[in-house]
């Protein structure tokens, strides 16, 4: 029996180490597992981190693509305030103008009346107005008096100088 024993023993001895080879096999095989799993989630790491360097490089890309349409945006909105500046004062410029032109065309006007006047005017001093200003001038009654006085003093004089007619 204590050959049996000893068997039982070293068999005993034997299925315990081969145990512990398969617990070791098993053991290197989920490493191997975890090591393959390790190097999988490595390598979809580095593809995420590619993917992630890619989007980053996207990223900047809008954002200077965004800085460049706010730049843009901006320089836009100075034309518009520029041109809308401009649009008013254009129609400033208009509205003078046109009030200008009224003024000038109301001047316009009243010169025209006065030439008018001075045309018509002129025209009867031409016609009428010498010729009747002349006559009141002559057969003004103090004139005749003036020269009916200068007459006699004329007359008068030559008579005490002697003289009895005038010639």
């Amino acid at each position: 029996m204590y050959a049996a024993r000893s068997k039982i023993n070293d068999l005993e001895a034997e299925i315990a180490t081969l145990k512990g080879k398969v617990e070791e096999v098993q053991v290197d095989k989920e490493r191997a597992e975890l090591n393959v799993r390790v190097e999988n989630r490595d390598k979809d790491l580095a593809a995420k981190d590619v993917e992630i360097a890619e989007l980053k490089r996207r990223l900047f890309e809008a954002h200077d693509i965004n800085e460049s349409l706010e730049i843009d945006l901006e320089a836009e909105k100075v034309k518009a305030e520029t041109t809308e500046g401009a649009k008013r004062a254009a129609v400033e410029v208009c509205d003078i103008s046109t009030y200008a032109l009224n003024v000038a065309q109301n001047n316009y006007a009243e010169a025209q009346t006065i030439v008018d006047t001075l045309v018509s005017e002129s025209e009867w001093m031409r016609n009428r107005g010498v010729a009747a200003i002349t006559n009141s001038i002559l057969n003004a009654t103090e004139l005749d008096e003036a020269v009916a006085a200068l007459t006699d003093v004329g007359r008068a004089v030559g008579n005490r100088g002697g003289y009895f007619e005038c010639a």
